[in-house]
């Protein structure tokens, strides 16, 4: 059975959806090495601000909206991304170490079944975006972190 890795607890009419074209077209596919997965997130490319890469953590960056393997985002080359408007989430890829209720999160790069992908950590209170907050801890959520997106 697949896993759902993430959720959006908020209802997904008060979002801004919008679909930007991927820098690196095979992160849609399937068979690619490291494919991109829904709950991870992106930002705009700095030598190609017209395409999204896997978000570094440092500037502003999206949630992926989309399940592995789509035939719609492989055709178009586009990634759906939670663009605007606040929502909650339920999400597993995320580190949890350190987590605390309430506390700042930022995107940074995560092991996650033993891949890089671009996930939510724990602020570490320097000058990096703080792209939302824990609202519910993994260990009372069925290991997924709850988390309210506030960053537009």
């Amino acid at each position: 059975m697949a896993v759902e890795n993430f959720r959006l607890v908020s209802p997904v009419e008060k979002v801004e959806r919008r679909d930007l074209p991927l820098n690196a077209p095979a992160l849609a596919t399937p068979s690619n090495a490291n494919p991109l997965m829904q709950g991870e997130f992106m930002e705009l490319d700095s030598t190609n601000p017209r395409t999204v890469i896997r978000s570094g953590g440092d500037i502003l960056s999206w949630a992926v909206w989309s399940e592995k393997g789509r035939s719609d985002v492989q055709a178009i080359r586009k990634v759906p991304l939670l663009y605007m408007g606040t929502y909650e989430a339920d999400t597993i890829v995320m580190t949890a170490a350190g987590l605390t209720h309430g506390g700042a999160l930022m995107v940074d790069d995560i092991t996650f079944e033993s891949l890089t992908r671009s996930g939510l950590v724990i602020h570490g209170g320097g000058t990096e975006l703080v792209v939302g907050y824990v609202t519910r801890l993994p260990a009372s959520n069925g290991n997924k972190l709850r988390f309210v997106q506030t960053m537009v």
